[in-house]
């Protein structure tokens, strides 16, 4: 494999936009509430939204996603935008800043057993990272404490999702489950296809994920089709994460060009 340098991959190709990502994020949390909030009023039955809800919010993560790895403005205009964007699943979870932190930490040490924050997702049998996945939002908030304690920024989140959680089940009443159900299944679904299913060593060295049609149609219809392009080019993900998913599979083609051209010289 030809060592293509980050700098001629980030001149060639696009990275995301962080701004435009948070917004989309935005939009996708108002869509939730929105639905929750017909739910309550008896005008969505529960089925309808769970899966819209579930839509929501993985195109919801997938925008987050996409915003972490943008380049951060000059000028930062985002501000609590960013808090915003984050789907509250309850009192027990990490902000924006401190999500970015460890998402950076898993990039840098994959795997790693002491410095990948997400080992305990993407290692061991399916069943214990399911497990993990399940409680992500409790066990990352723990593991960050363990750490470095609670810091002001992190006391003011919590803050945050105490009263936002506590405003949704005012809204609410018993009607709150659904909200605690489709949060935790996409949080769930999310952390285990991206941190385990995508990590495993038969999946992750592939050049391109190959999936069935009907897979990948269901997955743009639920996510969207840049996210498909991401998750079936992870590794290559992994190894340039500032370029954006959409331009994942001509940056392949881009490399195998390179590989090509490389093992002719060498002939």
């Amino acid at each position: 494999m030809v060592d293509v340098s980050s700098k001629a991959v980030a001149a060639r190709f696009e990275s995301e936009r962080e701004g435009e990502r948070v917004l989309v994020a935005l939009g996708y949390h108002a869509l939730l509430l929105g639905s929750f909030a017909l739910l309550c009023q008896g005008l969505l039955p529960p089925a309808a939204f769970m899966v819209l809800g579930l839509c929501a919010y993985l195109r919801n993560f997938n925008a987050i996603h996409e915003a972490l790895h943008a380049p951060r403005a000059a000028k930062d205009s985002l501000g609590a935008l960013r808090q915003a964007a984050m789907i509250v699943h309850g009192p027990l979870q990490l902000g924006w800043r401190e999500l970015s932190k460890n998402h950076h930490l898993h990039h840098a040490f994959s795997g790693d057993p002491v410095r990948d924050p997400d080992a305990d997702l993407n290692s061991g049998p399916w069943w214990r990272a399911a497990a993990a996945s399940f409680l992500q939002p409790e066990l990352a908030l723990f593991a960050s404490v363990r750490r470095v304690g609670i810091r002001p920024a992190l006391r003011g989140v919590l803050l945050y999702n105490l009263a936002v959680f506590a405003g949704l089940l005012a809204f609410a009443g018993a009607d709150i489950v659904w909200w605690i159900a489709v949060t935790r299944m996409g949080s769930t679904a999310c952390w285990f296809i991206f941190d385990w299913a995508l990590h495993q060593p038969q999946v992750f060295g592939r050049p391109e994920l190959p999936l069935p049609r009907p897979l990948q149609w269901l997955w743009i219809a639920m996510v969207s089709r840049d996210n498909l392009n991401g998750i079936r080019n992870h590794a290559l993900h992994h190894r340039f994460p500032f370029v954006a998913d959409r331009e994942l599979p001509a940056l392949a083609r881009f490399l195998a060009q390179a590989d090509a051209v490389h093992a002719v010289a060498q002939a």
